[in-house]
């Protein structure tokens, strides 16, 4: 049996560097990244390609989740989006959960008014005024 050999220098610590943090702030780092990493990873080089990298669709797609009837009815009447609603329920379903996170829901809004994804129609006018009167409602300041 050898032994190994004396006056040896102490291996490098090549430990992990990391900053503390509250759970709060970790997730909402989290949840930022996702959303960018997701849109990012989503944006296909080939516009043609768009049918097969959306993801598949589920039956909640189709219909108004409660919470977002909810919702809708606590806007007031001129803001309701109606036509969201019976065109894209799953956009309004989206909207209405990102709705009590004001910053989420406008980069949302934001996102559905000026898509940079090649290739894209956009949204028809009527539910383009839509998306628009919300998205100038959750920017006033909140008084």
């Amino acid at each position: 049996m050898t032994s190994p050999p004396a006056n040896l220098p102490p291996a490098p610590d090549n430990g992990f560097e990391f900053e503390l943090t509250d759970f709060a702030s970790a997730r909402e780092a989290l949840d930022d990244a996702s959303i960018e990493l997701a849109a990012e990873a989503a944006r296909p080089a080939d516009p043609a390609d768009w049918a097969r990298r959306r993801r598949p669709q589920v039956p909640t797609d189709r219909a108004l989740a409660g919470a977002t009837i909810d919702w809708m009815l606590r806007l007031p009447t001129r803001l309701q989006p109606h036509h969201l609603a019976d065109q894209y329920p799953r956009l309004a379903n989206q909207i209405a959960a990102a709705w009590g996170d004001r910053e989420r829901c406008l980069r949302a809004l934001h996102g559905l008014l000026h898509d940079d994804r090649a290739g894209r129609r956009g949204l028809p006018q009527d539910l383009r005024r839509e998306v628009e009167a919300l998205q100038q409602h959750l920017a006033r300041p909140a008084t």
